[in-house]
Protein backbone atom coordinates (compact mmCIF):
# COMPACT_ATOMS: atom_id res chain seq x y z
CA UNK A 1 0.00 0.00 0.00
CA UNK A 2 1.42 3.37 -1.01
CA UNK A 3 2.21 5.65 1.89
CA UNK A 4 0.31 8.93 2.05
CA UNK A 5 2.84 11.78 1.60
CA UNK A 6 3.59 13.83 4.70
CA UNK A 7 2.79 17.02 2.84
CA UNK A 8 -0.82 15.77 2.50
CA UNK A 9 -1.16 15.89 6.29
CA UNK A 10 0.39 19.36 6.31
CA UNK A 11 -2.31 20.43 3.84
CA UNK A 12 -4.94 18.94 6.17
CA UNK A 13 -3.47 20.99 9.02
CA UNK A 14 -3.68 24.11 6.86
CA UNK A 15 -7.36 23.40 6.27
CA UNK A 16 -8.16 22.94 9.95
CA UNK A 17 -6.04 25.92 10.94
CA UNK A 18 -8.30 28.18 8.90
CA UNK A 19 -11.33 26.31 10.22
CA UNK A 20 -10.25 26.91 13.82
CA UNK A 21 -9.29 30.50 13.11
CA UNK A 22 -12.82 31.32 11.97
CA UNK A 23 -14.63 29.70 14.90
CA UNK A 24 -13.74 32.60 17.16
CA UNK A 25 -14.32 35.13 14.39
CA UNK A 26 -17.95 34.17 13.78
CA UNK A 27 -19.13 32.77 17.13
CA UNK A 28 -19.77 36.17 18.70
CA UNK A 29 -22.32 37.24 16.10
CA UNK A 30 -24.45 34.24 17.13
CA UNK A 31 -23.79 34.37 20.88
CA UNK A 32 -24.54 38.06 21.29
CA UNK A 33 -28.17 37.46 20.27
CA UNK A 34 -28.59 35.20 23.30
CA UNK A 35 -26.65 37.54 25.60
CA UNK A 36 -28.69 40.70 24.98
CA UNK A 37 -32.23 41.90 25.56
CA UNK A 38 -34.38 42.17 22.48
CA UNK A 39 -35.43 45.40 20.81
CA UNK A 40 -38.51 46.22 18.77
CA UNK A 41 -37.81 46.68 15.08
CA UNK A 42 -39.43 48.40 12.15
CA UNK A 43 -41.25 46.35 9.58
CA UNK A 44 -38.97 45.82 6.54
CA UNK A 45 -39.73 47.90 3.44
CA UNK A 46 -40.49 44.88 1.24
CA UNK A 47 -42.98 43.55 3.81
CA UNK A 48 -44.71 46.96 3.87
CA UNK A 49 -44.93 46.96 0.06
CA UNK A 50 -46.43 43.48 0.10
CA UNK A 51 -48.93 44.47 2.80
CA UNK A 52 -49.97 47.51 0.75
CA UNK A 53 -50.56 45.29 -2.28
CA UNK A 54 -52.73 43.03 -0.13
CA UNK A 55 -54.44 45.97 1.61
CA UNK A 56 -53.33 44.84 5.09
CA UNK A 57 -50.75 47.55 5.86
CA UNK A 58 -51.18 49.67 9.01
CA UNK A 59 -49.83 53.19 9.38
CA UNK A 60 -47.74 52.27 12.45
CA UNK A 61 -45.24 49.57 11.42
CA UNK A 62 -43.72 49.23 14.90
CA UNK A 63 -44.22 45.92 16.67
CA UNK A 64 -46.39 46.62 19.70
CA UNK A 65 -45.42 43.56 21.70
CA UNK A 66 -42.45 41.35 22.12
CA UNK A 67 -42.41 37.63 22.82
CA UNK A 68 -40.72 36.49 26.04
CA UNK A 69 -37.04 35.79 25.45
CA UNK A 70 -35.70 32.24 26.03
CA UNK A 71 -33.67 31.71 29.20
CA UNK A 72 -30.12 31.06 27.99
CA UNK A 73 -28.48 32.79 30.95
CA UNK A 74 -28.19 36.38 32.08
CA UNK A 75 -29.08 38.94 29.41
CA UNK A 76 -27.49 42.37 29.22
CA UNK A 77 -29.00 45.70 28.26
CA UNK A 78 -26.35 46.56 25.67
CA UNK A 79 -27.49 49.06 23.04
CA UNK A 80 -26.59 48.83 19.34
CA UNK A 81 -23.47 50.96 19.84
CA UNK A 82 -22.08 48.65 22.54
CA UNK A 83 -22.92 45.55 20.50
CA UNK A 84 -21.13 47.06 17.48
CA UNK A 85 -18.05 47.68 19.64
CA UNK A 86 -18.09 44.10 20.91
CA UNK A 87 -18.40 42.69 17.39
CA UNK A 88 -15.82 45.08 15.93
CA UNK A 89 -13.19 44.68 18.66
CA UNK A 90 -12.06 41.36 17.16
CA UNK A 91 -11.10 43.10 13.93
CA UNK A 92 -9.26 45.87 15.77
CA UNK A 93 -6.89 43.25 17.12
CA UNK A 94 -6.83 41.21 13.93
CA UNK A 95 -5.34 43.90 11.72
CA UNK A 96 -2.78 44.90 14.37
CA UNK A 97 -0.96 41.54 14.24
CA UNK A 98 -1.37 40.83 10.53
CA UNK A 99 1.89 42.61 9.74
CA UNK A 100 4.11 41.25 12.57
CA UNK A 101 2.47 37.82 12.11
CA UNK A 102 4.27 37.27 8.82
CA UNK A 103 7.66 38.42 10.12
CA UNK A 104 7.30 36.35 13.31
CA UNK A 105 6.52 33.21 11.31
CA UNK A 106 9.45 33.74 8.97
CA UNK A 107 11.79 34.15 11.93
CA UNK A 108 10.51 31.73 14.60
CA UNK A 109 8.70 29.29 12.34
CA UNK A 110 4.97 28.93 11.58
CA UNK A 111 4.51 25.84 13.77
CA UNK A 112 5.29 27.66 17.02
CA UNK A 113 3.40 30.79 16.01
CA UNK A 114 0.21 28.91 15.12
CA UNK A 115 0.35 26.62 18.15
CA UNK A 116 0.86 29.32 20.79
CA UNK A 117 -1.52 31.87 19.30
CA UNK A 118 -4.33 29.32 18.99
CA UNK A 119 -3.72 28.12 22.56
CA UNK A 120 -3.86 31.69 23.87
CA UNK A 121 -6.99 32.25 21.77
CA UNK A 122 -8.66 29.36 23.63
CA UNK A 123 -7.84 31.02 26.96
CA UNK A 124 -9.02 34.49 25.94
CA UNK A 125 -12.19 33.03 24.40
CA UNK A 126 -13.16 31.30 27.68
CA UNK A 127 -12.27 34.47 29.59
CA UNK A 128 -14.89 36.28 27.52
CA UNK A 129 -17.62 34.53 29.52
CA UNK A 130 -16.36 35.85 32.85
CA UNK A 131 -15.60 39.27 31.35
CA UNK A 132 -19.22 39.64 30.20
CA UNK A 133 -20.43 39.00 33.75
CA UNK A 134 -18.53 42.01 35.05
CA UNK A 135 -18.65 44.65 32.31
CA UNK A 136 -18.92 44.86 28.55
CA UNK A 137 -15.60 46.77 28.43
CA UNK A 138 -13.80 43.65 29.68
CA UNK A 139 -15.56 41.58 27.02
CA UNK A 140 -14.40 44.07 24.38
CA UNK A 141 -10.86 43.63 25.74
CA UNK A 142 -11.08 39.84 25.50
CA UNK A 143 -12.43 39.98 21.96
CA UNK A 144 -9.60 42.35 21.04
CA UNK A 145 -7.07 39.82 22.39
CA UNK A 146 -8.78 36.97 20.51
CA UNK A 147 -8.46 38.99 17.30
CA UNK A 148 -4.89 39.92 18.18
CA UNK A 149 -3.94 36.23 18.31
CA UNK A 150 -5.97 35.33 15.22
CA UNK A 151 -4.11 37.90 13.13
CA UNK A 152 -0.97 35.76 13.28
CA UNK A 153 -2.50 32.65 11.74
CA UNK A 154 -3.05 33.42 8.05
CA UNK A 155 0.42 34.94 7.45
CA UNK A 156 1.90 31.94 9.31
CA UNK A 157 -0.01 29.53 7.07
CA UNK A 158 1.36 31.25 3.98
CA UNK A 159 4.88 30.64 5.33
CA UNK A 160 4.03 27.00 6.06
CA UNK A 161 2.69 26.49 2.53
CA UNK A 162 5.75 28.17 1.01
CA UNK A 163 8.00 25.66 2.79
CA UNK A 164 5.94 22.57 2.01
CA UNK A 165 4.12 23.00 -1.31
CA UNK A 166 5.77 21.95 -4.58
CA UNK A 167 4.77 24.38 -7.37
CA UNK A 168 2.78 21.64 -9.12
CA UNK A 169 0.55 21.28 -6.04
CA UNK A 170 0.26 24.93 -5.06
CA UNK A 171 -3.39 25.24 -6.12
CA UNK A 172 -4.46 22.33 -3.93
CA UNK A 173 -2.58 23.73 -0.93
CA UNK A 174 -4.20 27.11 -1.44
CA UNK A 175 -7.64 25.51 -1.61
CA UNK A 176 -6.98 24.16 1.87
CA UNK A 177 -7.04 27.74 3.14
CA UNK A 178 -10.80 27.65 2.61
CA UNK A 179 -11.43 25.70 5.79
CA UNK A 180 -12.91 28.98 7.03
CA UNK A 181 -15.97 28.45 4.82
CA UNK A 182 -16.75 25.14 6.54
CA UNK A 183 -16.21 26.81 9.91
CA UNK A 184 -18.91 29.39 9.19
CA UNK A 185 -21.35 26.60 8.28
CA UNK A 186 -20.62 24.54 11.40
CA UNK A 187 -19.95 27.16 14.07
CA UNK A 188 -23.27 29.01 13.86
CA UNK A 189 -25.48 25.90 14.26
CA UNK A 190 -23.09 24.45 16.85
CA UNK A 191 -23.17 27.59 18.99
CA UNK A 192 -26.93 27.80 18.53
CA UNK A 193 -27.42 24.17 19.62
CA UNK A 194 -25.23 24.25 22.73
CA UNK A 195 -26.70 27.63 23.70
CA UNK A 196 -30.22 26.21 23.52
CA UNK A 197 -29.20 23.13 25.52
CA UNK A 198 -26.83 24.57 28.14
CA UNK A 199 -26.81 28.38 27.94
CA UNK A 200 -24.84 31.04 26.03
CA UNK A 201 -21.64 30.47 28.04
CA UNK A 202 -21.29 27.03 26.45
CA UNK A 203 -21.19 28.71 23.08
CA UNK A 204 -17.74 29.90 24.16
CA UNK A 205 -16.66 26.73 26.01
CA UNK A 206 -17.46 24.48 23.03
CA UNK A 207 -15.23 26.59 20.78
CA UNK A 208 -12.29 26.60 23.19
CA UNK A 209 -12.47 22.81 23.54
CA UNK A 210 -12.01 22.57 19.77
CA UNK A 211 -9.08 24.98 19.89
CA UNK A 212 -7.23 22.97 22.53
CA UNK A 213 -7.84 19.68 20.68
CA UNK A 214 -6.51 21.26 17.48
CA UNK A 215 -3.34 22.46 19.25
CA UNK A 216 -2.53 18.94 20.46
CA UNK A 217 -2.94 17.42 16.98
CA UNK A 218 -1.19 20.28 15.17
CA UNK A 219 1.91 20.12 17.38
CA UNK A 220 2.29 16.40 16.66
CA UNK A 221 1.60 16.52 12.89
CA UNK A 222 3.10 19.81 11.68
CA UNK A 223 6.68 21.02 11.22
CA UNK A 224 8.15 24.27 9.94
CA UNK A 225 9.66 22.62 6.86
CA UNK A 226 10.27 19.15 5.38
CA UNK A 227 13.78 19.16 6.90
CA UNK A 228 12.29 19.59 10.38
CA UNK A 229 9.67 16.83 10.20
CA UNK A 230 10.38 13.69 12.23
CA UNK A 231 8.53 11.14 10.13
CA UNK A 232 8.97 12.31 6.55
CA UNK A 233 10.95 10.16 4.10
CA UNK A 234 14.21 11.38 2.61
CA UNK A 235 12.73 10.85 -0.87
CA UNK A 236 9.86 13.25 -0.18
CA UNK A 237 12.23 15.88 1.24
CA UNK A 238 14.37 15.64 -1.88
CA UNK A 239 11.29 15.82 -4.14
CA UNK A 240 9.99 19.00 -2.49
CA UNK A 241 13.39 20.70 -2.57
CA UNK A 242 13.96 19.80 -6.20
CA UNK A 243 10.49 21.01 -7.18
CA UNK A 244 11.01 24.35 -5.45
CA UNK A 245 14.27 24.82 -7.37
CA UNK A 246 16.00 26.84 -4.68
CA UNK A 247 13.38 29.61 -4.53
CA UNK A 248 12.71 28.80 -0.86
CA UNK A 249 15.51 28.89 1.70
CA UNK A 250 15.85 27.90 5.36
CA UNK A 251 18.01 30.94 6.12
CA UNK A 252 16.36 33.61 8.26
CA UNK A 253 16.40 37.20 7.12
CA UNK A 254 14.39 40.28 7.95
CA UNK A 255 11.89 41.05 5.22
CA UNK A 256 13.12 43.80 2.86
CA UNK A 257 10.14 46.08 3.52
CA UNK A 258 11.65 49.04 1.65
CA UNK A 259 12.02 46.97 -1.50
CA UNK A 260 8.59 45.41 -1.06
CA UNK A 261 6.90 48.80 -0.73
CA UNK A 262 8.72 50.13 -3.81
CA UNK A 263 7.70 47.11 -5.88
CA UNK A 264 5.03 47.58 -8.56
CA UNK A 265 3.77 43.96 -8.72
CA UNK A 266 3.33 44.01 -4.92
CA UNK A 267 1.06 47.06 -5.11
CA UNK A 268 -1.03 45.45 -7.82
CA UNK A 269 -1.39 42.37 -5.59
CA UNK A 270 -2.26 44.57 -2.60
CA UNK A 271 -5.03 46.19 -4.61
CA UNK A 272 -6.32 42.78 -5.74
CA UNK A 273 -6.32 41.51 -2.14
CA UNK A 274 -8.02 44.64 -0.76
CA UNK A 275 -10.73 44.64 -3.44
CA UNK A 276 -11.42 40.98 -2.73
CA UNK A 277 -11.88 41.61 1.01
CA UNK A 278 -14.10 44.61 0.29
CA UNK A 279 -16.37 42.46 -1.85
CA UNK A 280 -16.44 39.64 0.69
CA UNK A 281 -17.37 41.99 3.53
CA UNK A 282 -20.27 43.32 1.48
CA UNK A 283 -21.39 39.75 0.79
CA UNK A 284 -20.95 38.42 4.32
CA UNK A 285 -21.94 41.46 6.40
CA UNK A 286 -24.20 43.71 4.33
CA UNK A 287 -26.28 41.22 2.34
CA UNK A 288 -27.65 39.32 5.39
CA UNK A 289 -28.46 42.67 7.03
CA UNK A 290 -30.22 43.81 3.86
CA UNK A 291 -32.18 40.56 3.67
CA UNK A 292 -33.33 40.91 7.28
CA UNK A 293 -34.00 44.65 7.58
CA UNK A 294 -35.24 45.48 4.06
CA UNK A 295 -36.45 42.29 2.40
CA UNK A 296 -37.80 40.78 5.63
CA UNK A 297 -36.15 37.41 5.08
CA UNK A 298 -34.22 36.25 8.14
CA UNK A 299 -31.29 34.17 6.86
CA UNK A 300 -30.28 33.27 10.41
CA UNK A 301 -33.44 31.20 10.73
CA UNK A 302 -32.79 29.49 7.39
CA UNK A 303 -29.80 27.28 8.16
CA UNK A 304 -29.45 25.72 4.73
CA UNK A 305 -29.48 29.09 2.95
CA UNK A 306 -26.89 30.44 5.39
CA UNK A 307 -24.61 27.48 4.75
CA UNK A 308 -25.15 27.17 0.98
CA UNK A 309 -22.92 30.09 -0.18
CA UNK A 310 -20.05 28.99 2.07
CA UNK A 311 -20.29 25.31 1.18
CA UNK A 312 -20.42 26.24 -2.50
CA UNK A 313 -17.29 28.37 -2.12
CA UNK A 314 -15.50 25.47 -0.42
CA UNK A 315 -16.37 23.02 -3.20
CA UNK A 316 -15.51 25.50 -5.94
CA UNK A 317 -12.18 26.35 -4.27
CA UNK A 318 -10.96 22.75 -4.44
CA UNK A 319 -12.21 22.43 -8.02
CA UNK A 320 -10.33 25.59 -8.96
CA UNK A 321 -7.21 24.34 -7.18
CA UNK A 322 -7.19 21.05 -9.09
CA UNK A 323 -8.03 22.71 -12.41
CA UNK A 324 -5.33 25.35 -11.97
CA UNK A 325 -2.66 22.77 -11.14
CA UNK A 326 -3.74 20.60 -14.09
CA UNK A 327 -3.66 23.50 -16.55
CA UNK A 328 -0.21 24.52 -15.36
CA UNK A 329 1.30 21.02 -15.13
CA UNK A 330 -0.04 19.96 -18.54
CA UNK A 331 1.27 23.21 -20.06
CA UNK A 332 -2.23 24.06 -21.27
CA UNK A 333 -1.82 27.53 -19.76
CA UNK A 334 1.22 29.25 -18.32
CA UNK A 335 1.22 30.26 -14.68
CA UNK A 336 0.69 33.87 -15.75
CA UNK A 337 -2.27 32.89 -17.92
CA UNK A 338 -3.80 30.86 -15.07
CA UNK A 339 -3.57 33.77 -12.61
CA UNK A 340 -5.06 36.31 -15.02
CA UNK A 341 -7.71 34.05 -16.52
CA UNK A 342 -9.06 33.00 -13.16
CA UNK A 343 -9.09 36.60 -12.00
CA UNK A 344 -12.21 36.86 -14.15
CA UNK A 345 -13.83 34.29 -11.84
CA UNK A 346 -12.39 35.53 -8.53
CA UNK A 347 -13.24 39.22 -9.04
CA UNK A 348 -15.00 40.29 -12.23
CA UNK A 349 -17.93 37.85 -12.36
CA UNK A 350 -18.61 38.13 -8.58
CA UNK A 351 -18.58 41.91 -9.02
CA UNK A 352 -21.14 41.77 -11.81
CA UNK A 353 -23.37 39.42 -9.79
CA UNK A 354 -23.13 41.62 -6.68
CA UNK A 355 -24.03 44.80 -8.58
CA UNK A 356 -26.97 42.92 -10.10
CA UNK A 357 -28.61 42.57 -6.66
CA UNK A 358 -29.82 46.17 -7.04
CA UNK A 359 -31.87 45.09 -10.08
CA UNK A 360 -34.03 42.41 -8.43
CA UNK A 361 -35.74 44.55 -5.80
CA UNK A 362 -37.50 42.49 -3.11
CA UNK A 363 -37.16 39.13 -4.85
CA UNK A 364 -35.35 37.21 -2.11
CA UNK A 365 -34.98 34.08 -4.26
CA UNK A 366 -33.07 36.05 -6.88
CA UNK A 367 -30.98 37.77 -4.18
CA UNK A 368 -30.02 34.44 -2.59
CA UNK A 369 -29.17 32.99 -6.02
CA UNK A 370 -26.93 35.95 -6.88
CA UNK A 371 -25.28 35.73 -3.46
CA UNK A 372 -24.63 31.99 -3.71
CA UNK A 373 -23.09 32.18 -7.18
CA UNK A 374 -21.08 35.31 -6.36
CA UNK A 375 -19.48 33.76 -3.28
CA UNK A 376 -19.00 30.33 -4.88
CA UNK A 377 -17.34 31.64 -8.04
CA UNK A 378 -15.10 33.86 -5.90
CA UNK A 379 -13.44 30.64 -4.68
CA UNK A 380 -11.04 31.21 -7.57
CA UNK A 381 -9.04 33.44 -5.19
CA UNK A 382 -7.04 30.29 -4.43
CA UNK A 383 -5.42 30.77 -7.85
CA UNK A 384 -5.18 34.56 -7.76
CA UNK A 385 -5.13 36.55 -4.50
CA UNK A 386 -3.83 33.72 -2.32
CA UNK A 387 -1.28 32.31 -4.79
CA UNK A 388 0.32 35.45 -6.21
CA UNK A 389 2.41 36.19 -3.06
CA UNK A 390 4.15 32.84 -3.62
CA UNK A 391 4.90 33.82 -7.21
CA UNK A 392 6.56 37.08 -6.21
CA UNK A 393 8.58 36.08 -3.13
CA UNK A 394 8.07 32.70 -1.45
CA UNK A 395 10.74 33.51 1.17
CA UNK A 396 8.77 36.52 2.39
CA UNK A 397 5.23 35.40 1.63
CA UNK A 398 4.23 35.81 5.29
CA UNK A 399 5.32 39.44 5.37
CA UNK A 400 3.60 40.18 2.06
CA UNK A 401 0.37 38.56 3.18
CA UNK A 402 0.61 40.38 6.51
CA UNK A 403 0.81 43.77 4.79
CA UNK A 404 -2.07 42.81 2.51
CA UNK A 405 -4.23 41.74 5.46
CA UNK A 406 -3.35 44.90 7.40
CA UNK A 407 -4.42 47.22 4.58
CA UNK A 408 -7.18 45.09 3.08
CA UNK A 409 -8.62 44.19 6.47
CA UNK A 410 -9.54 47.82 7.07
CA UNK A 411 -12.46 47.29 4.73
CA UNK A 412 -14.02 45.42 7.68
CA UNK A 413 -14.58 48.87 9.21
CA UNK A 414 -14.97 50.90 6.02
CA UNK A 415 -17.74 48.84 4.38
CA UNK A 416 -20.18 48.98 7.35
CA UNK A 417 -19.42 52.68 7.84
CA UNK A 418 -20.18 53.53 4.19
CA UNK A 419 -23.29 51.38 4.25
CA UNK A 420 -24.51 53.15 7.40
CA UNK A 421 -24.12 56.53 5.69
CA UNK A 422 -25.95 55.37 2.56
CA UNK A 423 -28.95 54.03 4.50
CA UNK A 424 -29.00 56.67 7.23
CA UNK A 425 -31.94 58.63 5.76
CA UNK A 426 -33.92 55.69 4.43
CA UNK A 427 -33.24 51.97 4.82
CA UNK A 428 -34.65 50.82 1.48
CA UNK A 429 -33.83 48.89 -1.66
CA UNK A 430 -32.70 52.02 -3.55
CA UNK A 431 -30.15 53.02 -0.92
CA UNK A 432 -28.85 49.47 -0.51
CA UNK A 433 -28.49 49.28 -4.28
CA UNK A 434 -25.72 51.87 -4.04
CA UNK A 435 -23.85 49.60 -1.61
CA UNK A 436 -24.03 46.66 -4.02
CA UNK A 437 -23.03 48.74 -7.04
CA UNK A 438 -20.05 50.16 -5.14
CA UNK A 439 -19.00 46.72 -3.88
CA UNK A 440 -19.30 45.18 -7.32
CA UNK A 441 -17.36 48.03 -8.89
CA UNK A 442 -14.52 47.61 -6.38
CA UNK A 443 -14.39 43.89 -7.13
CA UNK A 444 -14.23 44.51 -10.89
CA UNK A 445 -11.67 47.32 -10.59
CA UNK A 446 -9.21 45.11 -8.68
CA UNK A 447 -9.58 42.30 -11.20
CA UNK A 448 -9.09 44.51 -14.24
CA UNK A 449 -5.97 46.17 -12.80
CA UNK A 450 -4.41 42.77 -12.01
CA UNK A 451 -5.20 41.41 -15.48
CA UNK A 452 -3.51 44.43 -17.04
CA UNK A 453 -0.53 44.91 -14.72
CA UNK A 454 -0.17 41.86 -12.45
CA UNK A 455 3.03 39.77 -12.44
CA UNK A 456 3.93 36.17 -11.59
CA UNK A 457 7.71 36.60 -11.88
CA UNK A 458 9.89 35.95 -8.83
CA UNK A 459 11.16 39.32 -7.61
CA UNK A 460 14.89 39.87 -7.21
CA UNK A 461 14.62 40.70 -3.52
CA UNK A 462 13.25 37.21 -2.77
CA UNK A 463 16.81 35.85 -2.98
CA UNK A 464 18.11 38.27 -0.34
CA UNK A 465 17.63 35.51 2.23
CA UNK A 466 20.33 33.47 0.45
CA UNK A 467 22.93 36.22 0.85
Amino acid sequence: MKKIPTRFWIAVMVFFSTYINYTTRVNMSMSIVSMTKGKTKKTPECIILKQKEQGTHEDNPEDATQKPLPDYGERYDWDEHVQAQILGSYFWGYIVTSLPGGAASEWWGPRKVIFWTVLLTAIFNVSSVFAAWYHFALLIGCRFLVGLMAGFVYPALQVLIAKWAPPAEKGKFMACMMGNTLSTCITWPLVGSVTTAFGWDWGFYSISIQLVAFCAIFWFVAADSPDDHKFISEAEVAFIKEAQAGSVTKKKHRAPYAQILKNGPFWVLLLLHSCNLWGLYVQLQSVPKFMNEVVGFNMRDSGFLVALPHLSRLVFSFLYGYIGDWLNNKKVLSRKAVRKTFCVFSHIIPGILMASICLVGCNYIAIVALLVFSIAINGAVVLTTLSNPHDLAPNFVGSIFGINNLIGGMSGFIVPAITAVLVAEHNGTKEWGYTFILGGSVYIFGGVVFILFGSVEEQSWNRIADQ
